[in-house]
């Protein structure tokens, strides 16, 4: 046994002296500074081992980090072994010294494996502080032995006259140094993996592990070089000065080429984590996106795309015999909030309905808004194969869920009170599409506002043929507008107390080749509602001035027609231009054109209403305020405006003796207009008995069924009224 251990160790058994040797200072720097670049550049590397979710991945950084170290510690060695000058000639054997790597690099490989081991056993809750501790031992110990492994194999590929031994104290002082400080750069680099302890120190952390792990590997080989004794063999021969002379260029192309290796492994960690932070962002910027896309950013719900989504993917029926739902509200009066108390309020009203929505104590699957101020909600209702049975419990969880809605909301200091609208079909057909069940609700939603504020209405199919109907109609509408087909004006008699014919009024009527007789109260708010009563009204002016130049052409030169302006029409800034231009094509005598004008006109700008009439006055027009007491009417109107005529509404004149409180209307009317010094004009005069109180009331003019109902203009002209 001694005689093995004296092949090793320095048991006093050679009489002659050791060998005196000397350090390069210099070398030593180097060598120091050689371990720390690696080291840290390891570290850097090893980061991204630690990012990495891929495990192929994870691996070749984990062997790229070894791989750095390895070489670090072994140039370290390298340069460290040259810094050694000894007065004998010294070579290294190129096996030994090659095969020295392999520790070092396993040994760091074997290290940092146990580092992603406690790292992945954190992530899972799995690790304990006993575990932690031993793990780090484990790792740091591993770590210096790669290191007192990979030393002294090098040290045994020295090739000089002389015999190698190594003191036994010193020995044992080099490995405690290197496994010592190798526990504690493991331990202090487990501080950098921890994130809450991270911070921003974190750099600093990773300098400081790399210091003490280069101090580890430095610290080893120069406490193992203490421990070095060389004996003489009889064959040695001193030499003087350095016996490395001859390896200066190929020290400094180590150092040089670990800097390159470390910068290179730096680099290529720097630009890793720049495209995982790219990709990362990419993965974060499609993520938001889809949220985007399929998520509304106020409310944070699924919006129209996602309930269609939705939608396609549920059965119109399952097995439990129920049927898909679908509910669509809309905010009554919502732009008035904005537009009154601003969006901010508005905002967050549409946050407080989101967030009822969501907790609404029913069967509710999903909540969604597809658009501005709506919201949908699906649900599942008992069917049983009774569609009676399942439009009323629909009908039951809609007055539920809108009351729920109703209630005050506190937007900030303000109580705000509103009322919603609904519309709800329901699905037991799976051959009806999202897009159209959609429709199916948002028509039924229509259908509601049109009835009123908070309004429920369920789908039918007659709503879908009424929107086909009226989308045909407008543009079957623009088609006759722009073509002059199909329209055409009838007239009405007005006649005096004398029952002698003063006038008539004109009244558009639509003979359609296909729906037949289509009313005036059908087609004009559709006209209103799209913009084409202007066009319309521009044909109906145009075609007035033609039949009163007719009239003139006749000889009718003391009739006067009245024709009806809408709001939109007389509101338009070239409405003058163009009645005057058309006066002046016809050559139309004044006094022969009178203009009927609602209500609805006069709560415009009053002002520039006024400037108009009497702009169009002086061309001639007389002015008829119509359906005077239908509306928002107000004596302030009568004294501002220069109308010429008032016209009495037919639903006060055709009740007038079945209700007293018309016939005391009718009275109060005609005397005030009277007053005024405007004439009166008495719609719906039906019976003889109208007549006669009429003109005991000293009422002026008269229309209505007793003379005749609206006639095409050429049997106006032949009737006998006007003929007398």
């Amino acid at each position: 046994m001694n005689d093995l251990l004296a092949q090793f160790f320095d048991l006093n058994q050679f009489s002659q002296a050791p060998l005196a040797g000397e350090y390069n200072n210099w070398l030593v720097a180097l060598s120091y500074i050689v371990a720390f670049v690696a080291s840290f550049a390891a570290l850097t590397i090893f980061a991204r081992a630690l990012g990495q979710r891929n495990g192929l991945r994870r691996k070749g950084w984990q062997l790229a980090t070894a791989f750095v170290a390895g070489i670090g510690v072994w140039s370290m060695h390298f340069i460290g072994m040259l810094a050694f000058e000894l007065p004998v000639v010294m070579k290294h054997g190129v096996a030994l010294t090659l095969l020295s790597i392999l520790p070092a690099i396993a040994g760091n490989y074997a290290a940092y494996s146990l580092q992603l081991q406690i790292k992945r056993l954190a992530e899972r809750k799995r690790l304990s502080a006993l575990h932690e501790k031993s793990l780090i031992v484990a790792s740091g110990s591993l770590l210096g032995a790669g290191i007192g492994l990979m030393h002294y194999i090098g040290m045994a590929a020295m090739q000089l006259p002389a015999e190698l031994r190594y003191d036994i104290g010193w020995f044992t002082t080099s490995i405690v140094v290197a496994v010592v400080l190798g526990i504690i750069a493991m331990a202090t680099y487990r501080n950098y993996q921890v994130p809450t302890r991270q911070g921003g120190h974190s750099n600093r952390l990773q300098l400081s592990t790399a210091l003490i792990i280069a101090a580890a590997i430095s610290g080893m080989h120069y406490v193992a070089m203490i421990a070095a004794r060389f004996y003489p063999t009889s064959a040695a021969e001193l030499i003087t000065g350095s016996g490395h002379d001859q390896h200066q260029w190929l020290i400094y192309a180590i150092a040089l080429s670990v800097i390159l290796i470390a910068l290179f492994a730096w680099l290529s960690s720097a630009l890793d984590k720049r495209l995982q932070n790219t990709s990362r962002a990419i993965r974060q910027s499609d993520r938001k996106i889809r949220e985007l896309a399929f998520n509304d950013s106020l409310t944070g719900l699924p919006n129209r795309r996602s309930l269609l989504e939705y939608l396609d993917s549920q059965p119109a029926q399952n097995q439990q015999g129920e049927c898909l739902a679908l509910f669509l509200l809309d905010i009554d009066k919502f732009k008035v909030l904005n537009n009154t108390l601003g969006p901010t309020l508005g905002d967050l009203l549409l946050q407080s309905v989101t967030h009822r929505l969501e907790r609404i104590p029913m069967d509710v699957h999903m909540v969604a808004r597809p658009s501005s101020n709506e919201f949908a909600a699906v649900a599942r209702i008992p069917c049983d194969g009774n569609p009676a049975s399942a439009q009323s419990k629909a009908l039951e969880l809609a007055r539920l869920m809108q009351d729920n809605l109703q209630q005050p909301y506190s937007l900030k200091d303000y109580r705000h009170r509103c009322s919603l609208s609904m519309g709800l079909t329901l699905l037991n057909d799976s051959a009806v599409s999202a897009e159209n069940l959609l429709v199916q609700a948002a028509l039924a939603l229509s259908e509601a506002k049109r009835s009123g504020l908070g309004q429920i209405q369920l789908y039918h199919r007659e709503m879908a043929e009424a929107i086909e109907k009226r989308v045909r109609i407008e543009a079957d509408l623009r088609y006759v507008i722009e073509n002059n087909e199909q329209l055409e004006l009838y007239l009405q008699p007005q006649l005096n107390a004398q029952r002698k014919v003063i006038g008539a009024e004109a009244l558009i009527r639509w003979q359609h080749p296909d729906f037949g007789f289509i009313s005036p109260a059908e087609f004009i708010p559709l006209a209103e509602e799209t913009g084409l009563i202007i066009g319309l009204g521009d044909w109906i002016n145009e075609q007035a001035c033609q039949i009163i130049k007719q009239w003139q052409q006749l000889g009718f030169n003391h009739l006067v027609l009245s024709i009806n302006v809408s709001a939109p029409q007389f509101q338009q800034l070239d409405f003058v231009d163009k009645l005057n231009s058309l006066i002046r094509q016809h050559d139309l005598p004044k006094g022969s054109l009178k203009l009927e004008l609602t209500e609805s006109v006069l709560m415009q700008n009053v002002d520039d209403v006024i400037n108009k009439i009497n702009e169009l006055k002086q061309l001639g027009i007389q002015f008829a305020l119509d359906d005077f007491g239908t509306g928002y009417s107000s004596l302030s109107y009568l004294m501002k405006l220069p109308f010429d005529v008032l016209k009495i509404d037919v639903s006060f004149v055709r009740d007038m003796f079945e209700s007293p409180q018309k016939e005391a209307i009718v009275q109060t009317i005609v005397q005030l207009a009277h007053n005024l010094g405007l004439k009166v004009v008495a719609e719906g005069v039906e019976t003889e008995k109208h007549f006669d109180y009429l003109s005991s009331l000293g009422c002026d003019y008269f229309q209505g069924y007793l003379f005749s109902k609206p006639v095409a203009e050429s049997e106006f002209r032949s009737h006998s009224l006007i003929l007398q």
